[in-house]
Formats: C-alpha cells, sequence, structure tokens
C-alpha cells in the first residue's frame, strides 16, 4: 500500500473511531419505565421497580433518589437503604423497597412514623444524577407523579381471574385480566404455561393494563390438546400481599403453611 492511500485509511480509521466515541458519549442513560406503571398507588405500597436504559452502578444510588409530597417538602426515611442495592443481573433495573417496618402495623416505625406514603395526596418520585458502569450520569433528571389511595388489604384471588382461551392452530395471546393490578416483577417470574406432561412451553410474556394483564404468545401454534397454567403462591400485588395470604396478616390466616404452592388450572384447546 502506497504511503498516501496508507494515511487515508488511517485517517479514515480515526474518523470512525471518533465519531463513534461521540455517539457513545451521547448516549447517556435514562429511566425508560417504573412499575407499577399506574398514577395510583396504594398506601400501603412495597415496592418500586425502576427500569434504565444502560446497565448501571449498583452503590450509592438510594440517596439520590427522592420521595417529595404536594408541598414540595422531601419524605424522609421512606426507602429500605440495605448494605447492597437490589438490582437484577443485568444491572438495569432497581428495585426500591418502602420501609417495610413502616408499611406493616403493630411495629415500632409503624407505630413512631406512620407509613410514608398518605392516602388522597400526591407524591414525586425523583431519581437524577444515577450513573451507568461507564461513569455516565443521566441524561436528565426524571419525574414520576402518583396519587395514593386507601391501603390494599385484598388477597389475589385466581378465581376472580378472566381467562381469554385462544384457538389451536393459532399463535395468539392466552390472556388473563386480573381484578386487582399485580406486582411487575411477579408476573414475569410466577405464572407459567406447560403441556399436560409438565413441559414448560415458550413464548413471550407481555404485561399491560398497569399490571392488570398477562399475555402469554407461544413461539409455535397451539395444538389440540391439554395445557396447564401453573400459580406460583407468593405471586403477589405491590403491596406484598400474595395468594397465600395479606402482607400485614395476623398468625394463622395464610391459605398454605409452607411458602410457594403452586396452584393449577388445567385447560384443553381447540381448533
Amino acid at each position: 500500500m502506497k504511503d498516501k492511500d496508507m494515511r487515508k485509511t488511517i485517517s479514515l480509521i480515526i474518523s470512525i473511531l471518533v465519531l463513534t466515541a461521540c455517539k457513545q458519549q451521547s448516549t447517556r442513560p435514562v429511566v425508560q419505565a417504573v412499575y407499577p406503571s399506574s398514577e395510583v398507588v396504594p398506601e400501603n405500597l412495597l415496592r418500586i421497580y425502576v427500569e434504565f436504559s444502560h446497565p448501571m452502578k449498583t452503590i450509592g444510588n438510594i440517596e439520590k433518589i427522592k420521595l417529595i409530597d404536594e408541598e414540595g417538602v422531601e419524605v424522609k426515611n421512606v426507602f429500605f437503604n440495605n448494605a447492597y442495592e437490589l438490582w437484577n443481573p443485568e444491572q438495569t433495573q432497581l428495585t426500591l423497597i418502602l420501609d417495610p417496618a413502616r408499611v406493616k402495623t403493630g411495629l415500632q416505625a409503624h407505630d413512631t412514623y406512620g407509613r410514608a406514603l398518605a392516602p388522597q395526596k400526591k407524591y414525586i418520585l425523583q431519581i437524577k444524577e444515577l450513573e451507568n458502569v461507564n461513569h455516565q450520569s443521566m441524561e436528565k433528571p426524571f419525574e414520576k407523579v402518583f396519587h395514593v389511595e386507601k391501603a390494599d388489604l385484598q388477597i389475589p384471588d385466581s378465581d376472580k381471574w378472566q381467562i381469554t382461551f385462544p384457538k389451536a392452530g393459532t399463535t395468539k395471546a392466552f390472556v388473563l385480566d386480573f381484578p386487582q393490578m399485580l406486582d411487575y416483577n411477579s408476573l414475569r417470574q410466577r405464572l407459567m404455561i406447560t403441556d399436560a406432561n409438565n413441559i414448560p412451553i415458550d413464548g413471550e410474556i407481555l404485561i399491560g393494563k398497569s399490571e392488570t394483564e398477562w399475555r402469554f404468545s407461544p413461539i409455535h401454534p397451539w395444538q389440540s390438546k391439554s395445557y396447564i397454567l401453573h400459580i406460583n403462591t407468593r405471586l403477589e400485588d405491590p403491596s406484598g400481599n400474595n395468594i397465600n395470604g395479606l402482607f400485614d396478616h395476623a398468625i394463622g390466616t395464610l391459605k398454605y403453611q409452607k411458602e410457594g404452592v403452586i396452584e393449577t388450572i388445567p385447560f384443553t384447546l381447540t381448533d
């Protein structure tokens, strides 16, 4: 290769590298979603999930996340600040736990401070200056406004779910509609469809309507045969109430003595 051609090639490579670096630098993390996605949450809300566009640093974030009341005052001692923050393996979803000792009645923190959220009030979840693994801070502060209603003290009940069954020979969704909002991560992890031999069906889960709908679309068409919906009784709502009982339950009131019992709903599809 001639020197002139070599210089052109090196110049082109440098230009590409510079453009790539600039593009990477301009791609800063943003909050993509917050769950519950509803603008109305219960007074006894236990968990909030925050999803980011990039893998994030996993320490030192809780103090940068604030809850602001409708008077513009920060609500103190809201989030449980554990030594290790709760991130998914990809470091893109942070779980915020509202201090359980304030949510659950009969405990000292609840008696002293009360719950962080008060019914008929409006709050702002404010997140700013969190950094991704490349030390790039958020593109801009994020705020989510939500209103608070009375405490949710209902146990999720699968007998009250509405089921829409697909036709065999299609890849249309099997749909569950719930009478109450359920926990986003719980919906992704604690429902499963198998065939009659308990072999899981491959497919895609979509959660919609403010976490009151679960849709499962198979990769391959449904067949004219029997299937089973498996429900882990740890399936819960955003207040920590699960199929087995209330988060704030009295001793002896749980449905099952053992956690994680699997309930099943068999069904058969036809053309």
